[in-house]
């Protein structure tokens, strides 16, 4: 008994288990995480070798993140029209490239030493291309996975991204202190590369395509069935030369029909912006610290190491999130609970109390992020899926920053422990008022996977 229950705890690998395909994505995923998590240290990195201006370094983060920010939505939009496959293998090849291009310009190839225009050109082109790759890709997994995993797939989702953001400032600190900037390109480059042969083998992925758990028409028994009621294999499907599906399809409905006929999913929006306005917390830690606890060798450090220790153990024993009756109230409790433990963290004067709030506070976040991606992926129909993937993750893009502007924004009124409550409190009763008005949230139960279509016995 003790080892079911572990194995329900414990985060679940069932979609590595049933899908050859989801591993591909997931390992091409894990690997191209990595590769992004260096160049977000190496252009900064260069771009001051070059300049010494940190207002450039700040002008070439920007123009990244804005360019990730536009290739999300754009690239939402474009997987909803075409084979999202097409997608994936030419965003990932177009970041291949554009790590090679960086790789030859930090050699000089392009002028005999490295150009700064190219360096800022490159660096936003493989923002905006892997935005677009990263849309479609999320917008084709429920094609894959039956959406009774979703929870699962959103957990081991969240470990890549923590396990890449972890790994990958060290991997490319050490390759950039012994033998140069350039070659972190260069093996990012081929770190890209890699993901392009891995992700080769998935099958075409139209965004007309069943959902992985749509039950198929019977058909062995029911001869006069019609021909359009069979379903096809997810990589036989004929798509029309626009890549819009067939022409006897219907139209995708529009987002706003979609959002007023299905108010789960903007609720778990609604919710999501909340939860990334309180990541703009880490714009008043470095003034907490100095405040609270007299700058304290490393105490910054172990904070943000508590949040990041809690959000993994989360994400490793994430194995119950899919058996809860009710997501939406789980997910709009921790929510609240989250935003009040910050509050909370204003207040206390030892160092200790401080990083048990911190771990709490990161494993609140992590479930919740777990939560937001199931119930999404579950209640998006499958010709709608890229837009709002790439909705979704722009707003996570845009709202830790506009929660970082208003963070800060706080904190230049108020000392940084008494911002931190204010901070706190203010997200709290923003969240109660979402747990009053969001009613969709409230009553959403758990995802039960469709029944097989029944065939009547054939009379002998």
């Amino acid at each position: 008994m003790a080892s079911g229950k572990a194995r329900g705890l414990l985060i679940d690998i069932t979609p590595l288990r049933i899908s050859p395909a989801f591993r591909r994505v997931f390992i091409a995923r894990a690997v191209s995480l990595i590769g992004i998590g260096m160049l977000i240290v190496s252009v900064p990195v260069q771009m001051w070798d070059l300049t010494r201006s940190s207002f450039q370094v700040g002008v070439a983060t920007a123009v990244t993140g804005i360019a990730t920010f536009v290739g999300m939505l754009v690239g939402g939009a474009l997987a909803d029209r075409f084979d999202r496959r097409l997608l994936i293998l030419t965003g990932r090849t177009a970041a291949a490239l554009a790590f090679a291009g960086l790789a030859l310009n930090a050699f000089g190839v392009f002028g005999g030493s490295p150009q700064v225009w190219l360096l800022y050109a490159l660096a936003g082109f493989d923002g905006l291309i892997g935005a677009l790759s990263a849309a479609a890709l999320m917008a084709a997994v429920p094609t894959l996975i039956p959406r009774e995993h979703l929870a699962a797939v959103g957990a081991l989702s969240s470990l890549t991204v923590r396990l890449g953001t972890a790994i990958s400032p060290g991997i490319a600190g050490a390759i950039i202190g012994t033998h140069g900037v350039g070659w972190t390109f260069t093996v990012a480059a081929v770190m890209a590369t890699s993901t392009v042969l891995i992700l080769l083998g998935l099958p075409s992925m139209p965004p007309h395509a069943e959902l992985a758990d749509t039950p198929a028409p019977p058909t062995a028994d029911d001869a006069d069935a019609p021909d359009e009621a069979v379903s096809t294999p997810l990589d036989q499907r004929e798509e029309s030369p626009t890549g819009g599906g067939e022409a006897h399809r219907p139209a995708p409905p529009s987002l706003a029909a979609f959002f007023r006929s299905s108010p789960v999913v903007l609720a778990v929006m609604v919710v999501g912006m909340l939860t990334m306005f309180a990541a703009g917390l880490v714009a008043l830690l470095p003034a907490f610290v100095s405040e609270r606890f007299d700058d304290q060798a490393g105490s910054i450090g172990y904070l943000m190491a508590a949040m990041a220790a809690g959000a993994l153990i989360a994400t490793l024993m994430s194995g119950w999130i899919a058996g809860v009756a009710r997501p939406g109230v789980l997910l709009l409790t921790i929510a609240v609970a989250s935003f009040a433990l910050i509050a909370v963290l204003g207040t206390v004067a030892a160092l200790w109390i401080a990083l048990i709030l911190a771990l709490v506070i990161g494993f609140l976040d992590a479930v919740q992020e777990v939560v937001r991606y199931m119930l999404i992926q579950q209640h998006t129909p499958g010709p709608l899926l890229g837009r709002v993937n790439g909705i979704w993750m722009a707003q996570e893009v845009s709202g830790a920053t506009a929660g970082a502007l208003a963070a800060g924004a706080i904190g230049s009124f108020w000392s940084a422990p008494t911002a931190v409550v204010y901070y706190g409190l203010a997200l709290t009763a923003l969240g109660i008022v979402a747990a009053a008005v969001l009613g969709s949230l409230r009553t959403v139960r758990r995802y039960e996977p469709p029944k097989p279509a029944v065939t009547p016995a054939t009379q002998p």
